[in-house]
């Protein structure tokens, strides 16, 4: 408990130390967010699956299900709380995506290796999965009008998923030089990742007295709704105690830094996008120990 709580802490020290260091000595994080992106986190998704000794299709399909299932509950929670507030336009949808999905892979995936190694490794890639296939799909329809769930399948992470899954059904031996170095990148991977969330972070969300009170109910809405509607699926779902445990972890992550991305490509509100993403990561620095406590 106090190992996994630690490294808990230790990801938020490195992550504020980046936006510190970003302040005195700005450093290209958008070069680092597509290594990480395209290289690290597909190296490390792919040794962790590969390293199963079975396919664990069972879990692939329930926390796929309880992922994408949460963050559509969530999403349907939004849509009462904005049409109760009067949002309208690029503002409702804004708010409706940054209140409904995550930081699951940048945030969300450390965090649960903190808490399970490994085994949570795997299990919070399987929550994304399903978190990917709401962002493509209710996401874009939020935004757009139309959906787009075939992008999934050209995520680096779906490939690098689908070939350690290939890899252990066809009982593929990795050499241990591959081996060796997968786990030397896998241990940079979420440093690095902190790095990205860090240097991404803005803290001016309160000069826009206009948007306080949205920021605020989409904060609450993902980091403490969200989670206890994760709760109440996984037990009617009848996840482990170990599944649960990454399914809320995972719904209690800070907006991701996607909805800022989707927000500037659809002509949405992307400065209200990253009030959210900034409010709530911030927020979530003492919001995750506690769960992560509660949870252990």
């Amino acid at each position: 408990m106090g190992d996994a709580l630690q490294n808990v802490f230790s990801m938020f020290l490195i992550m504020m130390a980046s936006y510190v260091l970003m302040k005195k000595a700005p450093y290209p994080v958008e070069v680092i967010n597509t290594l990480v992106f395209h290289f690290f986190l597909p190296v490390t998704t792919f040794s962790s699956i590969a390293r199963l000794q079975k396919i664990p299709a069972g879990d692939l399909l329930l926390l796929t299900a309880t992922g994408f299932i949460t963050l559509c509950a969530i999403s349907l929670f939004s849509i009462v709380v904005a049409r109760m507030s009067g949002l309208k336009g690029q503002v409702r949808k804004t708010f409706l995506l940054g209140a409904s999905y995550g930081n699951h892979v940048f945030l969300g995936v450390p965090v649960c290796y903190a808490f399970l190694g490994e085994q949570g490794t795997v299990a919070a890639l399987f929550f994304a999965l399903g978190g990917y296939l709401f962002l493509y799909g209710v996401g874009t329809y939020i935004m757009t009008g139309r959906a787009t769930p075939a992008a999934v399948f050209k995520n680096p992470l779906i490939i690098a998923m689908v070939a350690g899954i290939l890899c252990v059904a066809l009982r593929l031996p990795i050499p241990s030089l591959l081996s060796h170095t997968f786990s030397l990148m896998s241990a940079a991977t979420f440093p690095l990742s902190m790095m990205v969330v860090g240097g991404g972070l803005k803290f001016r969300f309160f000069n826009d007295s206009t948007r306080i009170v949205q920021t605020l109910y989409a904060s609450g809405i993902k980091l403490i709704i969200s989670p206890l509607l994760a709760w109440g699926i996984c037990l009617v779902l009848g996840l482990t105690r170990d599944q649960l445990g990454v399914s809320i972890l995972q719904s209690a992550m800070p907006t991701a830094v996607l909805v800022t991305i989707f927000s500037v490509k659809y002509e949405a509100d992307p400065v209200f996008s990253n009030a959210i993403v900034s409010l709530t990561t911030l927020a979530a620095m003492g919001s995750i120990p506690v769960l992560f406590f509660l949870l252990r």
